[in-house]
């Protein structure tokens, strides 16, 4: 019996509009953080 050669399945690409990315959520987080730090610490 033969198979057919195997062919890796392609995501479909989704556009990025209107849907957070993840680095841009952990950007969104992490950016003010460290900002407050930085500014506690300056004192």
């Amino acid at each position: 019996m033969h198979y057919p050669r195997h062919r890796a399945a392609r995501a479909p690409r989704r556009s990025s509009r209107g849907t957070t990315s993840p680095l841009v959520f952990v950007l969104l987080i992490t950016v003010p953080a460290v900002v407050a730090v930085a500014a506690l610490r300056a004192r």
